[in-house]
């Protein structure tokens, strides 16, 4: 599972490296993996038994451009909010959210008990701080020693965008935004991560592990946004905001490894796994102001009311595992191998949404009201009168969802001769969704249900030219699936003012097929010189749309597009510079470049055909890595770069303005190049570190092309950030 349930990411931060065995990344889908492989799988090995004792502690402060030093307004902390939890003042429960009448006013006590801080007064922005503690080490004899290694990790950093820029062209002819704002944000990010894993030997050929890990994450975000809709009018839109989000995720994992030597030699691993993870945002809160042209009166808008959003989302996952391999020694040539086993995960979701709108009242003639600045419009004194909120149901869609997987799988390795090698195999997976708005007990209507069966095949051929050289060639068929969040016809604005997110319930799931060459040449250990060619073919994958009806705001909606293919070349190398003279030659360098044409289409209406790139794939990505190391004064230093071209983002797709059918433009991300780098030096125990990101300040760009030319359509500069750490090792 992943701590932000709405997408997977790999989070290698929470991994302390002295606590790591290995980190295996996977670009080519074998039957023992999950069959939901689109580019590649990374699997993460944490330490069971330290060789030796460990006991680590380190501290870091940071710098970033953009906020650290600044006069920035923050909402104010107070209580445990510095942990990452809620001291209270944010925190609306479902439970006492009302649930009446969506259309009458909300009872003045819940109203009153939201908070009223919308322009707090600038303070200077403390300096990032990172923190951690990792201990492990093993007890007991040679014969059934039992590991531990547990880490714990906090972080607080502020980041600031003092105008970002967010707006869209909708018609392709015209080529003008017709909406778009200024921001001015501040957001600051907590995080807390735990990991404890343990494991016992019972003999020379078993073992028996358990693997905890807790990771939250919290961020507040306070903006202020200027802009205009020109679907609202020629006004002024001003738009005050201030959000909470709280993510987390818990899991367990117990697994064994035993070597069954009586059932000929094979050998059984399992795991058994339950997970937890949540996303809360107890605040989503904005008051929508507007001017019109001439008049220099800030009032609350009549025409968009200021919306109050609250939502909970909770994923609880029961995952069981077992593989069993036996070697074939007897009949077939050394390192021959059966292997089979299976899988069944079971994930229960459930969503709370609760939207309301704040309301200007305006029957009496001259309110002033509306024109009074956000603390005092939304007053106690105020609400009930002058202004009131109220629940807008239709927005607001909670939903329950079952999303099951069963699999199975048999495989086999066989090195035929000394030069040639085959594994291969397949994978059933059957997978089963069952999506219910409102509650399963009290469905709105009939659920959204899911129901396949995929079976995946394998094949892979390793040619040996010599001890060093290697051919492999591999096909295989993979799958990937809507999320549930993807499928919920419930609609998402995270940020007031820009587009809505909205599911599809009629989302299917996509088949991938998946070729790969490969030649390798391995200089000496640890160098690699490489270089590939790859395939895929996409049936009705999955693609975000960005539409706009002409009389509303804008959508971004889930799609399955016709079909979509990619064709790529990757070169890889990876040297020793020892040939170099003095200090020189304890360098490194890494290169990777990768090539991309890809290509899809989609129905956007009668008789039109959409092709484009496949969304978030650039033609052209490159990799590069310099390194230096000298274990005599314990000195270490890296640069690195990486570069991608520009890539769709979001496509746009044939929208109603005015009463004519347009093409809106896509949003592009214009590619840039990103440089990091990195100063270690270790003195006895201790450790100094000095880190620094996006040395070049590179700019976040977003575009679209119209029929007059580009218009830049987004714009952020996140600046440089630095970090001074200090480490110490404890014997």
């Amino acid at each position: 599972p992943s701590p932000e349930p709405l997408k997977k990411i790999v989070p290698l931060d929470l991994f302390p490296s002295s606590l790591l065995e290995s980190i295996v990344v996977s670009k080519t889908a074998t039957p023992d993996r999950p069959g939901d492989f689109a580019g590649g799988s990374v699997e993460v090995t944490t330490k069971e038994f330290p060789a030796s004792r460990v006991f680590e502690a380190n501290i870091a402060t940071g710098y970033g451009s953009a906020a650290t030093f600044q006069d920035l307004p923050r909402l104010r902390q107070r209580g445990i909010d510095f942990l990452g939890f809620d001291a209270g003042n944010r925190r609306q429960m479902p439970g006492a959210i009302p649930t009446g009448d969506p259309f009458s006013p909300l009872n003045e006590p819940f109203s009153e008990r939201l908070r009223n801080e919308w322009t707090p007064a600038p303070s200077v922005v403390p300096p990032n701080i990172d923190a951690g503690l990792s201990f492990g080490g093993r007890a007991g004899g040679d014969e059934a020693p039992f590991g531990y290694a547990v880490a714990l990790s906090y972080g607080r950093s502020t980041e600031a965008n003092p105008a970002r820029l967010s707006q869209l062209v909708f018609d392709a002819d015209r080529g003008v935004p017709d909406q778009g704002y200024i921001s001015r944000e501040a957001t600051t990010i907590t995080d807390l991560a735990a990991i404890g894993n343990f494991a016992l030997q019972l003999g020379p050929g078993s073992k028996i592990s358990l693997k905890n890990l807790y990771t939250r994450n919290s961020e507040e975000l306070l903006s202020r946004s200027s802009g205009f809709e020109t679907y609202n009018g020629l006004a002024e839109r001003v738009i005050y905001q201030a959000r909470f989000i709280t993510r987390q995720l818990v899991q367990t994992q117990l697994t064994g490894d035993h070597a069954l030597r009586p059932l000929f030699k094979s050998r059984l691993e399992w795991k058994a796994t339950a997970s937890w993870a949540g996303r809360d945002e107890p605040e989503n809160r904005s008051l929508v102001y507007f001017r019109q042209p001439g008049s220099g009166d800030l009032t609350l808008s009549p025409s968009s009311p200021s919306p109050f959003w609250f939502r909970f989302l909770r994923d609880r996952v029961l995952t069981g595992q077992a593989d069993w391999s036996v070697p074939l020694t007897a009949f077939m040539p050394a390192g021959s191998q059966f292997k089979m086993g299976a899988l069944s995960r079971t994930r229960d979701r459930s969503f709370d949404a609760y939207h309301f709108r704040l309301w200007a009242n305006r029957e009496a003639d001259g309110n002033s009201d509306v024109n009074l600045p956000p603390e005092q419009a939304f007053s106690p004194e105020l609400l009930g009168s002058g202004v009131s909120l109220r629940r807008e149901g239709e927005a607001s869609l909670p939903y329950e969802s079952d999303d099951d997987v069963n699999a199975a799988y048999v495989m086999v390795d066989l090195p035929l001769t000394h030069w040639l090698r085959i594994t291969g195999g397949t994978r059933r997976e059957q997978w089963q969704l069952a999506l219910y708005q409102g509650t399963k007990a009290a469905p709105i209507g009939d659920p959204t249900r899911r129901k396949t069966a995929d079976d995946l095949w394998s094949g892979n051929i390793t040619l040996s030219l010599s001890d060093r050289q290697n051919i492999r060639l591999a096909g295989y068929r993979t799958v990937a699936r809507p999320d549930p969040r993807e499928l919920a016809p419930d609609y998402y604005i995270a940020i007031t003012g820009d587009c809505a997110n909205q599911g599809n319930p009629l989302l299917q799931s996509t088949s991938i097929i998946n070729a790969d060459l490969r030649w390798e040449y391995f200089p000496r250990p640890g160098e690699l010189f490489s270089v590939s060619a790859f395939a895929k073919d996409f049936t009705a994958p999955i693609g975000e749309l960005l539409s706009y009806p002409g009389s509303s705001l804008c959508t971004v909606g889930y799609v399955n597009l016709d079909f979509a293919t990619i064709r790529g070349a990757e070169f890889e190398l990876r040297r020793a510079l020892d040939f170099l003279p003095g200090p020189l030659s304890r360098l490194g360098f890494g290169l990777n470049v990768t090539a991309v044409r890809s290509a899809s289409e989609i129905s956007g209406g009668p008789d039109l055909v959409l092709k484009y790139p496949l969304q978030g794939q650039s033609d052209l990505l490159a990799n590069f890595n310099l390194l230096y190391l000298n274990p005599e004064t314990g000195f270490e230093a890296s640069v690195l770069a990486n570069y991608f071209s520009d890539r769709v983002v979001r496509y746009g797709i044939s929208s109603l303005i005015d009463g004519r059918a347009e093409q809106v433009p896509n949003v592009m991300e214009q590619g840039r190049i990103g440089v990091d780098a990195k100063l270690r030096r270790k003195v006895g125990r201790a450790s100094v570190s000095l880190s620094a990101r996006n040395l070049l300040d590179a700019e976040v760009i977003y575009y679209q092309t119209s029929n007059i030319g580009r218009t830049r359509t987004g714009y952020v500069r996140p600046g440089i950030s630095v970090n001074l750490g200090l480490g110490y090792a404890f014997r």
